[in-house]
């Protein structure tokens, strides 16, 4: 319905109130909150209000939410002295301070939450960083994504070796409700966002850099077997003459009983803002692919700039270095077109010719290809004759690792097993097949009873008297959870069955019989009793998403009604999301607890699996995992915006 043309121009303030009132007449109960300007000796000045009541303040060293700092100076207050009509919103500006131009934009998404975009422009090369203050006015507590803050805290988001966390949100939550700031993620602002949380101060902070000294980032071996990442970073944001860059927050209210209701708001406001609000689930698996999300900014050992613009990073304590598996999964989570294209480019041949990396490879050039992608044809070749020259009758052989603490371990994904050389772990074979299939549809000379033999191998390790896939084709006696995952992903991609409905069924049922109460094993003995030294986190028996949901999904494939899947995939999840709406590496099967980093990037693929092998199966209408994931969380989705109603 349109509204009718004043017959004046409105203020700035009214024009943002009127466009916050078009949501807030639908909901009532709707904790609302908006950007009011208002023109002060010249300027403009931005507070925030909730309904009558003022909940941030408009401070004198940064009156309409904007600080900005260059080399050598202290910090000043961006003052804009005009205003107009931009995208949807209101834009302040342009504001000019030395070569920088700088214009302010503000945009009402939905009732609950402000966009804000400050786009800044170089004249000239110039060197400089950004603040962005919240300072909330409601008495209450303050926060961080990771949990309440009592002192001043400062968290980086982009750098492993400082006090960090993945999500740049910081909050002030009263009794019933949380307002919150939430920026963009630090892959589009060169990896330099700190979020600042200062409760005697009574601010909230999001800054594109601390304006700090250069200092040197280095992964090198053993940490990683053979190669050297290496960058200078240094606190400040770097412009060249002509070059513009934007930086994007949001300011958001909800509802919220606790920290955890919270958290759930903050990623409801980032997916609402992107338009990935189909359920609650979908909005923390996109958001986990966004906050892992890294400009490529490293240099290889001779100092030398490595290809592509973005990688994925697996969590925060891996560094800035993508694995394949973790680039595809994420890439598909994400599902960003340019992010995609850019992740791929950065992979090279070290990290592909080991574990399944090539396979991975392989499939994700299919992909990008049927998207429209170009195809690096050179990598490709040498992917495919690398998984055929370790090929024997049919079963893919891994060699050992150059450099590995131990050359007869770091064959699979996620399991230190040590394997014989002539070995095949089960988790490999699967993306095996599919990788065979990748590279015909690639056109290079892989014939069907090529993918035949594959199969067949891969069906040949099942142990038919036990009723489960080993860890590996001489292993027999080792039940392993990674051993399907793969087939999953062959299934999602190509349409095709790896391994015969009676061998998923039985896997399955095995599985469940001998499971921990805190999901599968990774690997373990028949019977789910942890191996000899195995403690039940991480590679010793832990338990890990993307097998367990993998499992599901191919059952599924294989014949186990939907309802079933659907309730073993919910089970999952909510073990998954019991500490916090984030997923972890792993969760540990002796104490339930999570283990390794939170989040965890690669799980964000489930999205896309899960969506592909429903359209696969023919399943339409809302997704009952998603569905019953709002209904835990206490999430509803009314007029396209998901909302928390505790």
């Amino acid at each position: 319905m349109n509204s009718p043309r004043p017959s004046r121009p409105l203020r700035p303030r009214c024009l943002l109130l009127a466009v916050a009132s078009l949501f807030l007449a639908a909901r009532a109960d709707v904790v609302g909150i908006e950007a009011a300007v208002t023109e002060d000796a010249g300027s403009f000045r931005v507070e925030y209000r909730s309904g009558t009541t003022r909940v941030g303040r408009s401070a004198d060293d940064a009156p309409a939410g904007v600080a900005l700092r260059l080399p050598g100076a202290a910090p000043v207050p961006v003052r804009f002295h005009a205003t107009g009509q931009r995208g949807g919103g209101i834009e302040l500006g342009p504001a000019k301070i030395g070569a920088l131009t700088l214009r302010w934009r503000l945009v009402q998404k939905t009732a609950s939450l402000v966009e804000r975009t400050l786009e800044v422009t170089a004249d000239a090369p110039q060197r400089f960083t950004v603040s962005f203050p919240f300072d909330p006015v409601p008495e209450g507590e303050f926060a961080s994504f990771t949990g309440p803050e009592k002192a001043r805290v400062l968290y980086d988001t982009g750098v492993r070796e400082r006090r960090n966390q993945t999500y740049p949100v910081a909050m002030l939550r009263t009794a019933d409700r949380v307002f919150g700031i939430v920026a963009d993620s630090p892959g589009y602002w060169e990896n330099r966002c700190q979020v600042s949380v200062d409760p005697t101060a009574r601010r909230l902070a999001i800054l594109t850099g601390d304006g700090g000294d250069p200092f040197r980032m280095v992964i090198k071996p053993p940490e990683d077997a053979r190669d050297t990442y290496q960058y200078t970073m240094d606190g400040w944001q770097s412009l060249a003459a002509g070059e513009t860059r934007r930086f994007t927050t949001w300011i958001f209210a909800s509802p919220a009983r606790h920290h955890y209701d919270a958290q759930v708001a903050a990623q409801l406001a980032v997916a609402n803002a992107k338009g990935w609000n189909g359920s609650s689930l979908e909005a923390i698996l996109r958001n986990t692919s966004l906050y892992l999300l890294r400009r490529n900014l490293m240099r290889d050992e001779n100092d030398r700039p490595r290809d592509g613009r973005y990688i994925f990073i697996s969590g925060m304590s891996y560094g800035w270095k993508q694995w394949v598996s973790t680039g595809i999964y994420s890439a598909l989570g994400l599902n960003d077109p340019e992010v995609t294209v850019e992740a791929q480019r950065a992979v090279f041949w070290n990290r592909m010719d080991y574990e399944d990396n090539a396979q991975y490879y392989l499939i994700w050039a299919a992909l990008a290809k049927r998207a429209g992608g170009t195809v690096n044809d050179a990598l490709v070749r040498k992917a495919h004759d690398f998984i055929r020259l370790h090929g024997k009758d049919g079963t893919y052989v891994p060699p050992p690792l150059k450099g590995s603490p131990n050359p007869k371990g770091w064959k699979t994904y996620m399991d230190v097993l040590p394997y014989d050389d002539d070995d095949a772990p089960a988790s490999n074979q699967g993306f095996h097949c599919g990788a065979l299939m990748a590279a015909r549809e690639l056109g290079l000379p892989v014939a069907e009873a090529d993918i035949g033999a594959a199969i067949a191998a891969y069906g040949r390790m099942f142990n038919t008297a036990r009723g489960f896939m080993p860890t590996s084709a001489k292993q027999r006696d080792i039940l392993g959870q990674d051993t399907l995952y793969g087939a999953t992903l062959t299934y999602a991609v190509f349409g095709r069955k790896v391994l015969s409905d009676e061998q998923v069924l039985a896997h399955y049922r095995t599985s469940e019989k001998v499971k921990s109460p805190h999901g599968l094993r990774v690997i373990s003995r028949a019977d789910g009793s942890l191996l000899p030294g195995h403690n039940g986190a991480y590679c010793h028996g832990g338990s890990w998403f993307f097998c367990d949901s993998g499992n599901y999904l191919l059952a599924g494939v294989h014949g186990l009604p939907a309802a079933e899947v659907d309730a073993r995939l919910v089970e999952r999840i909510r073990l998954e999301l019991a500490d916090h709406p984030a997923f972890n590496e792993d969760i540990d099967t002796v104490t339930g607890k999570p283990h390794g980093n939170t989040p965890y990037a690669d799980y964000s693929g489930y999205a896309w699996l899960r969506a592909e092998i429903r359209r696969r199966l023919g399943q339409t209408g809302v997704d009952p995992v998603g569905a019953a994931i709002d209904s835990q969380l206490h999430v509803v989705r009314a007029d396209g915006v998901l909302r928390l109603e505790p």
